[in-house]
This record gives structure tokens, sequence and C-alpha cells, in this order.
């Protein structure tokens, strides 16, 4: 019997994956908890952090019912999405929703942050441009249109922080991935960025206190674990953002190590000992979770966003669309793989562009839209398929390409994330990126298990996070030459087409 069982909570966009480990990092049962997403205006995004709470004590009762025995429990750890901003006053209640990533209210915020520091130097000190989605500007919003709240606010925290709070009791802690992306943290000096926050006149006593994702916040108050039905007094991680759990997760370990991710959205990232400083600035940075290396990364908007909207679109109308990581809309799923497979690399001349919601990296630009560009009368819905699979690949090698005019190169690439469940595109991104690709064993739990990996490090089930877990990789494919110089014609014709439609996109934006 393994009384080194690792409990996690995983508080992502949609819901919370509570999931328990063992000591070999092996996964043993795991419960999801939905929660909803708050649109009160158009761009908005807000999420009620009690609803993360109470994901916590559902999922958690959900998991004893299952046989989860709290005795065995020896740690809980913690990831969370990031960017957020959960405003709690000096007693730990929340004072305004949690305003999520994907919110993009704080462009006028951003504009006031320009007019005060310079683009280049925002980057260089935070390694992150400047975009609405981070923390900061939203910190500014709040200062602007609710000043009382501002006010009362004891500490501005993410996700995962405001769980350790409620787990511990212990208030005003974060960890330095999550820190780092919330544009307030000097990367170089491994502290807050107090000279920036000071000319935009942000109080740094109202940030929580840094520390490292597997340091022990504390242990679980009475109170919570009653609520749960756990032990009182079990350690508790501090944790880490979802993309700090995710690269370790993943099975990236020694520096230089990259993987892919591959959902909703889809990013490249890899491990550094000091961080991607890109020149155009189409790379951001945030810390790893040993609080010491650097993450560089580029996202694409929609991956299998886009994926989602050409099987409801060009599927089959009676079936549900593909949930990208579950299991539903299986046969969808084979179908549409199977209809792409039917048309040759190339797509018989037809290319997608899967700029759906904007795009980030590499052009950084909002009004971008999608596209099916080289229609003509012979091209089948086979073509049109292949064509959302191809450009979703393609799109992922001009953030490779980012790297590599950096000077960062890949002996191979993990894939992670929902999407990597597909041969199809398995095959497709080894030959796009023309590199060797493994297919992470479990890719749906990456961001649990490294959550799961700090909590082990930080009560000695693990002694580091080189040698912590052995991941599994369920396939493994070389680069086909023939078929990587077949790729490189049409990637060349795709890379070409963004810089000329881009005034077509600005004269769309502005009807």
């Amino acid at each position: 019997m393994d009384h080194n069982l690792i409990l996690t909570y995983d508080i992502g966009t949609t819901g919370n994956k509570c999931t328990v480990f063992n000591s070999l990092g092996q996964e043993v049962m795991a419960s999801i908890v939905p929660y909803e997403t708050i649109f009160p205006k158009p761009g908005w995004a807000e999420q009620d952090p009690q609803d993360f709470w109470q994901s916590v004590i559902t999922g958690t009762r959900q998991l004893i019912e299952k046989g989860l025995n709290p005795a065995q429990v020896a740690v809980i750890g913690i990831s969370g999405h990031m960017n957020g901003c959960i405003p709690l006053d000096e007693d730990g209640r929340v004072l305004y929703h949690n305003i999520i990533h994907s919110d993009s209210r704080t462009r006028p915020q951003c504009q006031f942050i320009e007019e005060r520091i310079d683009f280049h130097s925002f980057y260089n000190i935070t390694g992150n441009r400047l975009d609405p989605h981070y923390t900061l500007p939203k910190v500014i919003w709040l200062k602007e249109h609710h000043p009382d709240i501002y006010k009362r606010t004891r500490y501005f925290v993410n996700s995962k922080d405001y769980i350790s709070y409620c787990l511990t009791g212990r208030l005003g802690i974060t960890d330095y991935s999550d820190a780092s992306l919330t544009c307030m943290l000097d990367l170089t000096k491994r502290d807050w960025a107090y000279d920036l926050l000071q000319t935009l006149d942000i109080d740094q006593k109202k940030l929580p206190e840094l520390h490292c994702s597997h340091e022990v916040a504390g242990g679980l108050t009475r109170q919570a674990a009653d609520l749960l039905g756990l032990k009182e007094g079990t350690p508790v991680t501090v944790g880490g953002g979802d993309g700090a759990c995710a690269t370790r997760g993943s099975g990236v370990k020694d520096l230089g190590d990259a993987y892919n991710y591959f959902g909703s959205s889809a990013w490249i990232a890899t491990l550094n000992e000091h961080p991607v400083l890109d020149k155009t600035a189409r790379t951001f940075n945030f810390f790893d979770l040993n609080g010491r290396d650097t993450v560089a990364c580029g996202t694409i908007q929609s991956a299998a966003a886009s994926y989602n909207w050409a099987v409801e679109m060009l599927g089959s109308g009676s079936e549900n669309p593909l949930e990208c990581g579950e299991h539903t809309g299986q046969s969808i799923y084979d179908k549409m793989e199977s209809m792409a497979r039917s048309s040759p690399v190339g797509a018989n001349g037809l290319f997608f562009l899967p700029y759906l919601m904007g795009e980030r990296t590499p052009l950084w630009d909002p009004n971008t839209r999608g596209a099916f560009v080289g229609f003509t009368l012979y091209h089948s819905r086979n073509d049109m398929i292949r064509s959302v699979y191809e450009g979703i690949a393609y799109a992922l090698r001009t953030v490779l390409d980012v790297f590599r005019e950096n000077k960062v190169s890949f002996h191979d690439m993990i894939l992670i994330g929902g999407g990597a469940k597909s041969r199809l595109w398995n095959e497709m991104l080894c030959n796009v990126f023309n590199m060797p690709v493994r297919v992470h064993q479990s890719p749906g739990v990456a961001t649990s298990l490294g959550a799961a990996i700090a909590a082990g490090i930080g009560v000695g089930i693990f002694k580091d996070f080189t040698s912590s877990v052995q991941p599994d990789f369920a396939r493994q494919y070389q680069p086909d030459e023939k078929q990587h110089d077949e790729y490189l014609k049409y990637y060349t014709v795709y890379s070409s087409m963004y810089p000329q439609l881009k005034p077509l996109y600005q004269e769309i934006a502005n009807l």
C-alpha cells in the first residue's frame, strides 16, 4: 500500500481536475469538476474564485468516494491558470471576480503604461510584451474603475494562490512562475519590479511573497480538512502556474529540452538558464517551478479551437464537435483524420490560416482573421479538412522559426495536450518541424503531473526535478526527408501570406 500519495488540484479555465498520483508519478484516480466563466461585456471574462474552492471540496469528496484513503495523502500540490487578477482583503475575502487570462478589457490601461514605459524596456525587465491579457493592466483597471476595491485590497493573487489560502489559511504568497506572468516581476532580479511599479503608482505592498513552487506553504487547516474529508495538517505546497507545471509534467528535465502543448491554444516552450529575449518581443518568458531557470514560450491562439470549429463546420452536422482531450466525439475524430489522410500533402494547393481569434506568436496582431486561400472547383471537403490540419502545423512552425532565429535549437520535441492524441498531427509536426517527436503516454495529465512533481519534491518523495519522474512516451517519430521537403514547399507559400494580407485585415477591422 502506497502511503505517499500526492493529491493535486489543477484549476483550469473550464474546470478543476483533481488527480491522485502514486510515488512513481503514475495517475491513480481523477475527478473533474466544471465551473462557469462569466462574460459581463464583450471582451470581458471573469470567474468566481468561490467556484474554484467549491470545485476543490466537491472533487476531493468524489475521490474519497472512489476509494481515496485520506491517511495515504502525503502532500497536496496545486496548479492554476495564469495572468489572472484576484483582489483579496486582509481577511482573505474576495473583493472582485478573477479577471482571467482571456479578458481583454484593459487596452486603455496598456496605453497608459506605454506612455510611461518604453516598449523594449518593459520587455527586457519583465520578459513579456505588454498585452491586455496580463495582470498588471488589470490591477490598473481596478484602481481606475473601482478605487474602493483597490484601496481595500491586501493582496492581488492568482487562482492557485487563492486555493492555497483556502487550504492553509496562509494569505499572500505566490510562486515565481505565476508572478512572472503578471508583468510585475523583474526576471533578472527575481523580485518584484519596484521601479516599474513606482512609475505606474502601484502599491508594491499589495503583492504577495515570492516562493519556489515546491516549498511547503503550510498544513491543511482543521476547517479545510473537515470540508474536504482529509487529514488536518496534510502539507500543501505553494504550487505553480499551469504553463510551468505543464513544462515539468511533459517530461522536460534538462536545459534545452522542449515541448509542444496542443490544446485549444498551443505553444512551444523550452527550459533555459536565462530568458530568451527576442529583438521584436515575439517570445515570452516565465520562471520554472524551481524558481531559478526560465521557460521561453511562443503561443498560437487557435489550435484545437480551429480544429473544433472545422469539425462543426466540415464534419457531420449530426454529431457533436470533438472536445480536445476528451473521449466525446471519438467517431467524428476518426472520420476527420481519415478524410484528411485521403488528401495529399499540401491539400492540393489549399491553405488554411488558423487566425480565428487573432494571433499571438509571431504576429501579435489581434486583427488577423482566419482564411482558406487557393480554392478551386476541384477542391473537396477532404482537402479543406487536410488544410486545417496543415495550417495549424504551419502556424506552430512559425513559432519554432522564432526560436531558431534566436539561436535556440532543439534536439527533439515532446508532444502533450489533447491534440497530441492525433497520429496524423504527430507525423505532420515531425515532418513540418523536421525534428524527432515523442508523444507523452498521458498527454492530458501533464499539468497535474507537474504540480505533483513539485509537491513530491517539497516533502521528499522525489529528490529533484531532474530525477523525479521518468516519463513514458506512447509513440516516437523520426522525420522523413522527402515528406519534409514536400511540406517545406507549401510552408514557404504559407509564410508569405500574412504580410500580404495584413493591410486587408486592418481594413476589415476598421469596418
